[in-house]
């Protein structure tokens, strides 16, 4: 295992130690963080502690499901009085700090700061206490892991069940990914012994598509642009895109890995427009080329096949002439 761990039991003693605990995860929020914090929010009720669930931006319509008592909160000045007081937060599949936007600035001086993530936290992190697997399939894998040690009792509860068993579907591409081990389908398989109803995940997360997705879906098929003899693909999507369809970010996610699964293509990248000269790049590859060095060379990162980045520029052409370059080069070191 390649772990820098914090030990559970270190930060269940931490936990019995603190009384007002912070529970978030990265912007755009995806199923594995959602899931992670929804299942250590009810360890943390369970054990009388004052906690919250505030992320930094709205979660994807279609993840709601895993919140049906909507405890997960979206920041606003009105948390500023409750985030003065806490004395822990514990942060989900972040990788990068600052993708916590403006409650990073918030927490900074936080007496404790965990992170749990299957991610490598940046060398300079503001966490006191890391949880890191790079070998997880997913933070919900780990908080699994942890809560199951600790405290099994709690993985009973139907709430925490569905949220874990839903963020390592996610993770893992429904366990189709090369990140998939024996031990997540158990994971898995306890999970359904708690009562999930893996159909009913499913449909939720995958089979809920709206008209504007599918027009977007549409835009991005035309778009699409190839290089290597095919094994290279990509999109790039303006604001302009999205206002066509009638469509928004949430909306975007996985495009990335549908021009992957395109016959020929190694490698895809998606570049997006999420503000004033602000673009997120996605990358994924099958397991022919490593990626996540080339992520780092954008100040992101990831995994080894499934990585991203965000980057400033008044110039996205050129960012993606970059990137092309990049990956040309990579694929020919590689051949």
């Amino acid at each position: 295992m390649h772990k820098l761990s914090t030990s559970f039991d270190t930060v269940k003693n931490i936990i019995d130690d603190s009384h007002s605990i912070l529970l978030s995860t990265h912007e755009n929020p995806d199923c594995d963080g959602l899931g992670s914090e929804i299942a250590i929010y009810y360890y943390l009720k369970s054990i009388g502690k004052d906690c919250k669930v505030i992320n930094c931006t709205e979660m994807s319509s279609k993840y709601k499901f895993i919140d049906p008592e909507n405890i997960i909160q979206v920041y606003s000045p009105d948390h500023d009085e409750w985030l003065e007081k806490i004395d822990l937060a514990i942060i989900f599949d972040i990788g990068n700090y600052t993708r916590l936007r403006q409650i990073h600035s918030l927490i900074i001086n936080c007496k404790n700061k965990v992170s749990i993530d299957h991610h490598l936290s940046l060398k300079n992190s503001f966490f006191n206490h890391e949880i890191i697997d790079v070998d997880a399939p997913a933070t919900g894998y780990i908080v699994w892991d942890f809560l199951n040690d600790l405290n099994p009792e709690s993985l009973n509860n139907n709430f925490v069940a569905n949220a874990l068993y839903s963020a390592i579907i996610t993770d893992t591409g429904s366990f189709r990914y090369s990140n998939t081990n024996p031990k997540t389908h158990l994971i898995a398989a306890s999970l359904l012994e708690k009562g999930v109803q893996p159909n009913e995940v499913y449909q939720n997360i995958y089979e809920n598509r709206t008209k504007s997705q599918i027009r977007l879906l549409a835009r991005v098929i035309d778009k699409i642009e190839y290089h290597c003899k095919g094994e290279l693909a990509y999109v790039i999507l303006f604001e302009s895109d999205f206002q066509a369809c009638n469509s928004n970010l949430s909306e975007n996610e996985g495009m990335a890995d549908f021009i992957r699964s395109i016959e020929g293509v190694e490698v895809s990248f998606v570049v997006t427009q999420i503000g004033i000269e602000k673009y997120k790049i996605s990358f994924r590859s099958r397991r022919k080329y490593i990626i996540n060095d080339i992520a780092e060379q954008f100040s992101g990162g990831g995994h080894a096949l499934a990585s991203g980045a965000t980057v400033s520029t008044r110039d996205p052409e050129n960012l993606v002439s970059q990137i092309i370059s990049s990956l040309k080069e990579r694929i020919k070191n590689v051949n």
